[in-house]
């Protein structure tokens, strides 16, 4: 496992289904995390979960309210990461959600550009504010296995996962040259509860199991990942 011990970590989405093991994850290497949250019981609920990973002495463990997707919230959040551990080294972008509609329904597409597009977006433009002040920084967003084609009823989801890794290359070309990389993955279906619940007819050992996602998050945003920049990263499990 990589070493992330003083570093510091912002992960969105933490409170998601794969959210809470890349947390714990992130914990377990040594980092501090920070998860902006949008609803405090879920905050709650994530820091009870991972919360006995960070209790070495030291307050390892921030959770705070934010709204992803406006960009004076996240400057005000990344503050106050900055004025608790006085670095920010690491974003992991995991917030995003699944929608279906018609490729001609304009407020489905909209709506899933939102919560795919402007999540990821949104909390980097923050978080590149001091990564570029101290030369040193790691991006990696969570895309889609959709990304790479699109399907009946899947427009808006395809759309928005695209976008993040269009993105993702356009980022990476500009930041180069200032010890920032960034990457995103590329998963198929990931075995989590809800998963489970919507294709019971599927079998989850054949998914991408949580840790093996995390695990991949965990090395394109460590030092050893240091040549790597611009890639989107599939990751399909047994499929």
């Amino acid at each position: 496992m990589p070493d992330f011990e003083r570093r510091s970590v912002v992960v969105t989405g933490a409170t998601g289904n794969l959210g809470h093991v890349v947390v714990r994850a992130y914990l377990e290497a040594g980092a501090h995390v920070a998860a902006p949250v949008r609803d405090a019981a879920k905050g709650r609920a994530l820091r009870e979960a991972v919360g006995a990973h960070a209790d070495d002495g030291a307050s390892r463990l921030l959770v705070g309210e934010a709204d992803l997707a406006d960009r004076t919230s996240m400057d005000a959040f990344v503050e106050r990461v900055l004025r608790t551990w006085g670095r920010l080294d690491v974003l992991a972008n995991l917030a995003g959600g699944f929608g279906t509609g018609p490729a001609d329904d304009i407020a489905r597409i909209r709506a899933l550009w939102e919560q795919n597009v402007a999540t990821v977006v949104v909390p980097a433009t923050a978080c590149l504010v001091p990564m570029r002040a101290r030369a040193y920084g790691r991006i990696v967003s969570v895309s889609a296995a959709a990304a790479l084609k699109g399907g009946r009823n899947t427009a808006g989801y395809a759309m928005g996962k695209s976008a993040v890794v269009r993105w993702t290359e356009a980022l990476a070309a500009e930041t180069k040259d200032q010890g920032i990389t960034v990457n995103a993955i590329l998963p198929s279906s990931i075995d989590h509860p809800v998963n489970r619940a919507n294709m019971p007819k599927a079998d989850p050992k054949a998914w991408v199991q949580p840790e093996e996602a995390a695990a991949l998050i965990l090395f394109l945003t460590s030092t050893e990942a240091s040549g790597i920049t611009g890639a989107s990263v599939p990751i399909t499990g047994r499929t």
